[in-house]
């Protein structure tokens, strides 16, 4: 038995409609593929998740939640997204300007954030969300919870404005980027190869282009030796444009990424033989990217050095780096957990606060995994978040 049919005998299999909707996706890449030649895995990547109608982000099914495929910290308790509103109160009480969130989701974050600084004078807040369902989904949620005015001053766009002043945030939205996969040649010393996919959705490996040879090289420059023969990992080149645009629409103020990952040392680590590509489907990891194309998640980790690197060639300042943990506590984390608890009806709801904190903070889960770096234009002043630490330099 191959290792996919054993893989699909393990994860649960779709119901009818959702298998049928896999299956128009896999069609149009595989016609695509036979009219124009292999895709790059950035692009099956790309296609199989941003796909307009059919990728798993553009799509109706549930994503977000016990329901969905993971659960983002949002999710699991709004004391995440009360702890950022900390550090958007102080940075818009210097600075002024408004909230721009990328990539909203089930629309969580957005909520606790508007929560949390209700009554505050009024907080103008944007959502930049390409997906029509998310934002029919995000606009019910926020309508429900939300008083009418609160509810007036969220606007929703599909594209970066032209400028912008404020917050921009952006909450797992890096791991999401198409990433090319690459591979060191074992025949070849030295050479790299890019992972492509053939139009029956298989992968196969071919001589990389030169902007693929060329991120490599830099990576291995930067690490001081080169990577092992048969070294399998990932380079994400949309990452600097991606960068690049965000640093245009900020007129002034702050971006804060909130992502898993590693600096460039610890991404590449010699053990790290297999990249951190990761497949989510029905909260279950696994390692195949052609495992019903288009319900399935497909992510990276972050180089955090290149998301510094592609900062500072836009002239952004590098205003903060920390562990999620650190930056959650010294965002008052503890102090609002203890709000909610003693406004807690049940000893049940206790529990699960107290779970929350832990599931957020502790190294094992969240804490250390989950990385967060803030970047700036035109701000002069300390970020709350990185009071009790910042490893700049690390990275």
């Amino acid at each position: 038995m191959s290792e996919v049919s054993v893989r699909m005998l393990e994860l649960p299999a779709p119901d009818a409609n959702a298998a049928a909707h896999s299956e128009r996706l896999r069609q149009l890449l595989s016609e695509r593929i036979r009219s124009h030649g292999p895709l790059s895995f950035a692009q099956y990547m790309e296609q199989v998740l941003y796909e307009p109608g059919l990728g798993y982000y553009m799509a109706g099914a549930a994503k977000f939640g016990a329901e969905g495929d993971f659960v983002t910290a949002p999710e699991i308790s709004p004391l995440f997204g009360a702890a950022l509103a900390n550090e958007v109160r102080g940075v818009l009480a210097r600075h002024g300007g408004g909230v721009l969130e990328l990539g909203a989701g089930s629309g969580r974050l957005a909520l606790s954030i508007l929560q949390t600084l209700a009554g505050e004078g009024g907080l103008d807040y944007t959502i930049l969300e390409p997906s029509a369902d998310l934002v029919q989904r995000q606009q019910q949620l926020l309508r429900e919870h939300l008083d009418e005015t609160a509810f007036s001053r969220v606007a929703w766009i599909a594209t970066l404005p032209d400028s912008f002043s404020g917050v921009i945030i952006a909450n797992e939205v890096m791991d999401a980027l198409p990433v090319e996969r690459f591979v060191k040649s074992v025949s070849s010393a030295g050479q790299i190869e890019q992972v492509c996919v053939t139009a029956e959705l298989t992968a196969f490996n071919r001589p990389a282009p030169a902007v693929l040879q060329l991120a490599v090289a830099a990576i291995e420059n930067d690490l001081g030796e080169p990577l092992p023969a048969g070294y399998c990992s990932e380079a994400c080149l949309y990452l600097k444009p991606w960068i690049a645009a965000l640093a245009q629409t900020l007129a002034s103020g702050v971006i804060l990424l909130v992502d898993y990952g590693y600096p460039r040392r610890e991404y590449y680590l010699p053990e790290r033989v297999q990249g951190t590509m990761t497949c989510y489907y029905r909260h279950r990891s696994h390692d195949d990217p052609f495992y019903w194309p288009g319900l399935q998640d497909l992510t990276a980790h972050v180089d955090f050095t290149a998301v510094a690197e592609a900062a500072v060639s836009q002239e952004l300042d590098l205003l903060g780096y920390a562990s999620q943990s650190a930056y959650l506590l010294d965002n008052q984390l503890l102090t609002l957990a203890e709000q909610q608890t003693a406004l807690a009806d049940s000893e049940v709801h206790r529990i699960q606060i107290a779970q929350a904190v832990k599931t957020l903070t502790l190294p094992s889960e969240m804490g250390e995994r989950f990385q967060v770096m803030a970047l700036g234009k035109g701000y002069d002043h300390d970020l709350s978040g990185f009071h009790s630490q910042d490893l700049a330099y690390r990275l």
